[in-house]
């Protein structure tokens, strides 16, 4: 099978130039759904070295949509396509191969695409030969292995068979006999029967030969198909009643496998939904924190400008006298004040940064809890007093440990501004003890509360549980709070219920938590 219409004989030459398949980049239930019902050219993907096909068709959009795939195809994998006309012509089947983007002068050019004629294939004694035939394909597929090509895609339009000869059983030979040398070699073949033009008993014998079909625009896995034994009469009974339940069994898996492949795909619409609400919750989130970040940075912003710009207009006003001691003194006591709170903002959003990297570094020394708590209580006096709330420590003793002490701090300012915040104006009470060799740390407000809805999420970043126009902050506090105690090996839990406060619990392992214990999270 070389050359064309009018070329000699087959002596086949060329090089190899097929470029590689692009990876699969889609999940693989849908790619294998895709190549099993998508268009034909995708169908069409399935097929490769060993296989035997028949494209049986009616109209010529039929042929021209299975063909130029097949032929492209085989190209591209590097393979010799071999390609044996009829009364179409070279000529034709060329100019339809080139109007469909196949480079079909350039491929013949270097033997990779090579035209017949039914006369230097089928019939090149002067008659049908079908063992002829097949040591002939066989030659066809040594010598293009031989001059570099990967291996051989052959088809044939097989209306050279419409004449006396070959009788149909020599027919049914030939393809039996194609059954028989495809498996294990490096070619593939596509036999083309224009239905109309075959008379219904040849159509059932070419059904009956081949493993896959190709009908209008599918290609099918041929349940009809008879194996070589069965084919030429040698199969026995019981052999016969075995591939006729395998065929049942074929044709049940197939259903099975259908209605998995549903199932996954309707799996994975769900898990693809879940993923775009959580898309969209976070980019809520987001924009929601970019409200409350530039409100709150704002806030200490606003009094700070306003204090200095106050400050610079007495000294401009004042015509050379000094602006009086102490109230440069109190309009930088109010401006340190207002850049503290602004470098608790900026320390939060850092903190959330280096959390997410997983860059949260930890310097342990060994520390007494109780001494970090009054320590942090007697920094918030003012606050508290401000938000007409009294701070009650019960701690009757040292609980020492390791532990990073600025961490720490961290995690008893959050809990105790936290409690503050919500605390309605109640007290607060904050414990230290000892409880089977760890640290236990309480602090419990009177406040508002929390719902049980709202328990776990509020350890989310850019979290509250209540609306943040009515409560300041950036909603990092408790997040961050978690990570920490985390960190540290502990855990943390909060009881609440709504208008009876809340009750936040830290317990802490006095001891460095070993490398493989729990991190950040």
């Amino acid at each position: 099978m070389g050359g064309e219409g009018r070329e000699p004989g087959p002596s086949f030459g060329g090089e190899m130039n097929g470029p590689s398949m692009p990876a699969p980049t889609a999940p693989p239930v849908l790619l294998e759904a895709g190549a099993a019902v998508g268009e034909t050219a995708r169908q069409l993907t399935r097929l490769g070295r060993g296989d035997h096909v028949c494209l049986v068709y009616e109209r010529p959009e039929e042929h021209v949509a299975a063909l130029v795939p097949y032929i492209r195809q085989g190209l591209e994998r590097g393979e010799r396509c071999v390609y044996v006309v009829d009364e179409h012509g070279v000529g034709e089947v060329a100019a339809t191969l080139r109007a469909h983007g196949v480079e079909t002068e350039r491929a013949r050019a270097r033997g990779a695409l090579v035209f017949l004629s039914q006369r230097e294939a089928f019939l090149r004694g002067g008659r049908f030969e079908p063992d002829e035939m097949i040591a002939y394909f066989r030659r066809v597929e040594q010598e293009s292995l031989a001059a570099g090509f990967t291996g051989v895609c052959a088809t044939g339009e097989m209306s050279w068979a419409l004449g006396p000869e070959p009788s149909r059983e020599e027919l049914l030979r030939y393809e039996t006999l194609l059954n028989c040398y495809l498996p294990g070699s490096r070619a593939m073949a596509n036999c083309q029967y224009h239905r109309s033009r075959f008379s219904p008993e040849v159509i059932r014998d070419v059904l009956r030969a081949h493993p896959r079909v190709i009908l209008g625009d599918e290609v099918h896995e041929n349940l009809f198909y008879e194996t070589p034994e069965m084919l030429l009469g040698e199969e026995s009974a019981a052999r016969r009643v075995e591939w006729m339940v395998r065929q049942l069994k074929r044709v049940r898996e197939a259903e099975r496998k259908l209605v998995m492949m549903g199932m996954r795909l309707s799996e994975q619409a769900e898990e693809n939904g879940r993923l775009y609400q959580e898309a969209r919750e976070a980019v809520r989130a987001r924009d929601e924190f970019l409200s409350v970040a530039s409100h709150e940075l704002k806030t200490p912003l606003t009094p700070l400008r306003l204090k200095l710009q106050g400050l610079k207009r007495e000294a401009e006003g004042n015509e050379g006298e000094l602006v009086p001691r102490e109230r440069v003194v109190r309009a930088a006591q109010g401006a340190e004040q207002q850049l503290r709170k602004l470098a608790v903002l900026v320390d939060a959003l850092l903190d959330v940064s280096r959390l997410t990297q997983g860059k949260l570094a930890l310097t342990w020394e060994e520390l007494d809890v109780t001494e970090v708590v009054w320590e942090v209580v007697e920094r918030f006096e003012q606050q508290a007093e401000k938000a007409g709330s009294e701070v009650e420590v019960v701690a009757e003793r040292e609980v020492v440990g390791r532990w990073d002490r600025l961490r720490l701090e961290q995690v008893v300012t959050n809990l105790l501004s936290n409690a503050l915040k919500y605390g309605a104006g109640r007290p607060v009470h904050v414990t230290v003890a000892e409880e089977r060799g760890r640290a236990v740390l309480v602090v419990r407000d009177e406040g508002i509360g929390i719902g049980p809805e709202h328990q776990q999420r509020i350890f989310g970043k850019f979290e509250r549980a209540v609306s943040g126009r009515h409560y300041g902050g950036l909603g990092l506090g408790l997040y961050i709070t978690r990570q920490i105690v985390q960190a540290l090996g502990g855990s943390i839990e909060v009881e609440s219920e709504p208008g009876r406060g809340a009750t936040f619990r830290v317990v802490l392992p006095r001891t460095t938590p070993s490398p493989l214990g729990r991190g950040p999270g």
